[in-house]
């Protein structure tokens, strides 16, 4: 039984290795955002798609061993509790860590989420500014729905 709580605190660090990738990449598509680089932002939202995959093929693993334990439904933050005794400590670093990891990445994420709606208002006003009359006040829609201007 031992070997599969080890099992199990090695896929909570290697999510939490995804995690940190998730991390970096936010960074970058924050500051490729705030810069206006589209390309960049495009391969960091390739790249999160790609760990995306790993994250929820490691998530499945997560799942079996926690059935396999018999700690189904048991949440990260109560992981420690409902271990044994003699795996309680290392159960503890590996949910706090993740937890840590988890709180970075949602701030991250946060942060680039906001500068690229700061940056796609910012491109609607150049849009609205540059047509005569204003785009959206003068465009009449016909009910239909094209990738065509009327």
């Amino acid at each position: 039984m031992d070997e599969l709580y080890e099992a199990y605190f090695t896929l909570l660090g290697k999510l939490g290795e995804i995690l940190d990738q998730l991390s970096a990449l936010a960074r970058r598509k924050n500051i490729a955002a705030q810069r206006g680089d589209v390309l960049t932002v495009n391969e960091c939202m390739k790249e999160e798609q790609s760990l995306g995959l790993t994250m929820r093929r490691l998530d499945n693993q997560r799942e079996k061993l926690l059935a396999a334990l018999g700690l189904s439904g048991v949440p990260l933050s109560g992981l420690a509790a409902a271990c044994p005794v003699n795996q309680r400590q290392a159960a503890r670093t590996a949910a706090e860590n993740l937890l840590t990891k988890c709180d970075i990445y949602r701030s991250a994420s946060e942060g680039a989420l906001a500068s690229l709606e700061c940056s796609l208002h910012n491109v609607e006003k150049n849009i609205e500014a540059n047509v005569p009359g204003g785009m959206a006040a003068r465009r009449p829609h016909s009910g239909l729905f094209t990738d065509f201007r009327t």
